[in-house]
């Protein structure tokens, strides 16, 4: 039996270098990130922006393997930052 999946909204603070595009476009393409969205510019290279994931783990460590494929994956992508008070639960 597949497990139950939940969907989550987080926001996160981004640090990158390069085209915000292409950053974006490889968070897309990880499994569990159903979208990515831009809510606000921040300054020179570092922006707002809202994930939606579905998974079946916990939400803390689902941003949690988000941000280590991101970050280790992706070469114009310096940091990755959950605001921990952002973390929602969608039906």
């Amino acid at each position: 039996m597949a497990a139950a999946r939940h969907k989550y909204s987080m926001q996160c603070r981004i640090r990158y270098n390069g085209k915000l595009v292409d950053v974006l476009d490889r968070i897309r393409a990880i499994r569990m990130v159903v979208m990515v969205h831009i809510e606000q510019d921040l300054g020179d290279d570092l922006e707002l922006v809202t994930l939606k994931i579905m998974t079946a783990y916990p939400p803390r460590e689902s941003f949690k393997i988000v941000k280590r494929l991101s970050v280790g994956k992706i070469e114009t992508l310096r940091e990755m930052q959950l605001l921990e008070s952002t973390l929602t639960k969608l039906s």
